[in-house]
């Protein structure tokens, strides 16, 4: 069961709107016209961040803006990024090319730490979790560029995609 995580691209008002009306998130997400996605490397695109610029907004991506729904059965609730940190966002993002976390990848610390899907160590012997990790934190700087570019929020939602995470 694959959690993954979908970043939408959501009007400015939709961050003051959103955490106080959190019976719209449905609508929010289907009338979403530009989205991308980080799969399940949402977790570990966090950590390697963090490492690499602690306390930056950049390594606490996960948790900013505002609680937009609870967590529930291990998937993360969703949050909003307003505009104006969302390009906070995005000036950071821009400024750390995927090379630049390499150096701060250990599996077996990312398995130990709880870091989800918490098979980093297992992942390594059959493909390169490494390289879909940054693969995918390129299109977390996307949205951010083109949230910032638009002046729009970012959305952060999870699902849960319902087939076993391998």
């Amino acid at each position: 069961m694959p959690i993954i995580c979908r970043l939408l691209a959501q009007p400015a008002s939709r961050a003051t709107d959103l955490p106080t009306r959190p019976d719209e998130l449905a609508d929010a997400v289907a009338s979403a016209k530009i989205y991308n996605g980080v799969y399940r490397y949402w977790h570990g695109i966090g950590f390697l961040l963090a490492r690499h610029s602690p306390g930056s907004l950049a390594g606490r991506w996960l948790d900013l803006g505002d609680a937009v729904s609870r967590p529930t059965n291990g998937v993360p609730g969703a949050r909003i990024i307003a505009a104006p940190d969302a390009a906070r966002l995005d000036q950071e993002l821009g400024a750390i090319e995927p090379e630049a976390l390499v150096p701060h990848y250990d599996a077996a610390a990312m398995d130990a730490a709880g870091v989800y899907p918490r098979r980093w160590l297992e992942w390594e012997e059959t493909f390169d979790p490494l390289g879909q990790v940054l693969e995918h934190y390129t299109f977390l700087q996307r949205m951010a560029k083109h949230c910032a570019s638009a002046g729009e929020s970012l959305l952060v939602f999870y699902v849960d995609d319902g087939e076993e995470d391998l």
